[in-house]
Formats: C-alpha cells, sequence, structure tokens
C-alpha cells in the first residue's frame, strides 16, 4: 500500500510549485518549465523536500506491487525533458535502459541523483534471443557475401560458433555492472518447447540453453547483491532451479490484447519449478506515431494496455500473486496530453491504491 504521508508532503510541493508558477509565469522566457519549477520548490521549502523523498525512499522498501520500467536512452544530446531519466515519475521502482553501455556523465549523474534521493534502482536487459538473432543474421550476411564472391576474391573470415558468440556476448554485457554501477540484472529468455524437435535439434538447443543458464547462475553466485530478475517464458526453461533466486519474474503481456488472454498466459507460466508469488506483467507504451493504433493497446482498440493490465493486477487472484508491472518505452508517456507521464502514473496508482481516511 503506498504511504499516504507521501501523497500530504506532495500535495505540499504542489501548493508551493504553484504560487511561483503564477508568480513567475509572466518572466519565463525559456522553454522546459518543469525544470525550473522543480529546482524552485527545492529551493523555496527544502525541509518539506526532504520529508517527501524520505516517505518515497521508504515506500520503495515496503511491501507493494513494483513497477519496472525501460527507458529509451539512445540520445546522447538530449534536447527534450522526455529525454532525462531523472523525469521518470518518483514512484517508478526500477528503470531498465534500453543503451546500458556508453552512457555519458549527465547520464550517470542522474542515475546516482535518482538512485541517492528516490531510492530507484537501475538495470539493463541481457536478452538470449536478442543475442541468437544477431548471430543469425550475421551468419547470413556472410554467406551471402560467400554467395556474390568472384573468383579470386577473399572470403571473408569465419564467425565463432554461436556458443563462443554467446559467452563473449554475456561477458562484455555482465562486465558494465560494474562499469556503470548497476544495481542488476534482467535475463531475458523466451525460448521454446522442445517437445517436438529432433534429435539433433535438441542438442543444439539444450547446449546453448545451459551455456546462458550456467553463465547467469555462476554470475549470481557471485554477485549476491546485486538484482536478478527474469523476463520471458519460465516454462521453456529446461533449468528452473535458480528462479528462487529471481526477485520478479517478467510475463510478457504485450500481445495479450484482453484480461482473458492474460490469464492464459499467466497460467501458462504457473509451472512446476516456476514460484507463482513473484509474477510482473509487462505491457507496451503506446507509439509516438500516430499512424499506430496498435502498439500499447488491447485487441478492442481502445484500451491501453497501462489500463487494462494494471485494473486486472488490481483485482483478486487465487491462483497467483502478482508482485507489479513492467512498461516498455515510457519515455513515451511523457507527452501525454493531461500531464506528464499520465498513463504510467494512473497504473502505479491502480495497482497500489492509497489508503482512503
Amino acid at each position: 500500500m503506498k504511504n499516504k504521508y507521501i501523497h500530504k508532503l506532495a500535495l505540499g510541493l504542489v501548493a508551493v510549485a504553484s504560487t511561483m508558477f503564477f508568480n513567475a509565469c509572466s518572466d519565463w522566457t525559456e522553454i522546459e518549465p518543469v525544470e525550473i519549477e522543480h529546482r524552485n520548490i527545492t529551493e523555496e521549502n527544502p525541509e518539506l523536500y526532504a520529508q517527501y523523498l524520505k516517505s518515497l525512499r521508504a515506500y520503495k522498501k515496503s511491501d507493494h506491487k513494483c513497477m519496472i520500467t525501460t527507458f529509451d536512452n539512445s540520445e546522447k544530446v538530449p534536447f527534450n525533458r522526455a529525454q532525462h531519466i531523472n523525469v521518470i515519475p518518483d514512484s517508478v521502482d526500477y528503470v531498465s535502459l534500453n543503451h546500458p553501455n556508453d552512457l555519458s556523465e549527465w547520464e550517470l549523474e542522474e542515475m546516482a541523483e535518482t538512485r541517492t534521493q528516490k531510492g530507484t534502482q537501475f538495470v539493463f536487459t541481457i536478452d538470449f534471443d536478442a543475442i541468437k538473432l544477431k548471430h543469425d543474421l550475421m551468419v547470413i550476411d556472410r554467406q551471402e557475401v560467400v554467395d556474390g564472391l568472384e573468383e579470386g576474391e577473399e572470403v571473408p573470415a569465419e564467425l565463432p560458433v554461436f556458443n563462443t558468440y554467446l559467452v563473449d556476448s554475456l561477458q562484455a554485457s555482465l562486465a558494465l555492472v560494474k562499469k556503470y554501477n548497476y544495481d542488476g540484472v534482467i535475463f531475458s529468455y523466451k525460448g521454446k518447447s522442445i517437445m517436438h524437435m529432433s534429435k539433433a535439434e535438441k542438442l543444439e538447443y539444450t547446449a546453448y540453453h545451459n551455456v546462458f543458464i550456467g553463465i547467469l547462475n555462476d554470475w549470481n553466485s557471485r554477485n549476491e547483491d546485486k538484482l536478478l530478475i527474469f523476463s520471458g517464458y519460465p516454462q521453456n526453461l529446461l533449468d528452473k532451479t535458480f528462479l528462487p533466486a529471481c526477485k520478479y519474474i517478467i510475463v510478457p503481456g504485450t500481445d495479450a490484447g484482453s484480461k482473458f488472454k492474460l490469464n492464459y498466459i499467466i497460467r501458462s507460466a504457473n509451472v512446476e519449478g516456476v514460484p507463482n508469488d513473484r509474477f510482473v506483467v509487462a505491457v507496451d507504451m503506446t507509439s509516438l506515431d500516430v499512424a499506430d493504433a496498435k502498439t500499447g493497446y488491447w485487441a478492442d482498440g481502445e484500451t491501453r494496455a497501462t489500463k487494462g493490465v494494471s485494473e486486472w493486477l488490481a483485482a483478486e487472484h487465487s491462483e497467483f500473486v502478482f508482485a507489479g508491472m513492467a512498461i516498455q518505452n515510457v519515455s513515451n508517456d511523457y507527452f501525454d496530453d493531461n500531464r506528464v507521464y499520465h498513463n504510467t502514473r494512473n497504473a502505479i496508482n491502480t495497482i497500489n491504491p492509497s489508503i482512503k481516511n
């Protein structure tokens, strides 16, 4: 449950901001008023703001449904507020950066500020299926080059076999945790059922799986102070023994389209060996492309996925205990007509309803 004290302090901050807004409005010549308001609030009433931040950090440590977001940090020279990490809604618990490497100095500063002041934790995703796809495309590209060679032209070097490529990719990614002081890692693995595979396919699939899970287990055993989250279809894991060590199990709900499909997705994930007390359902934020009427919406074309899933999570469920919700590409929500991050804030309030007097 969200601490009602946070809301009282937040109302106080809003009152201060409103007063300054009307006093300063005629003097503003710059855009980005949100940044100016935020700075003035901390200067005008630093004690109130400090109390709010203290309550916020306590809330993050309390028993509540978490909010995990993925954030597009591809722009290294930001030109609007949506590209800044420190304007993500305060009640977001975890931020997964889409581009975890080559972080700029201002990104590191905003991460440190948000972690220290608001208790937000920063992670990134290592995606087995993305690594496999990238290697497959490299193999295809190389073969196309070889097929197009004229007699006497140099043949490009052989690519490493996938297991070698996988190990190198995982080691390079995991090195970023220490390099940029991430709070943990999301390991993503959708996988597939081996039921209808041939013997050779099963052997190859098992070998890939064992390398990925083996490195995961090894890293986790040496980094117990770091957060471990699983994302994907846990029912497809051949080895599920590491799942109890995962704080959350994120199940993709981006293609659910309705509460009935969500029920099916979760029931499919609820198999032997999968802890069912830490499921988090992932959805897409709507696209910034006005022509895209599918991304971030349910099958009816009207219900936002963030609204549908958050209301579904807030309902009573006898079979499962849901730990929270994940929103992909959360920065798209900055530009909502109602307020910045309007739909994200609504989802947080829905899954963590405030205590009412």
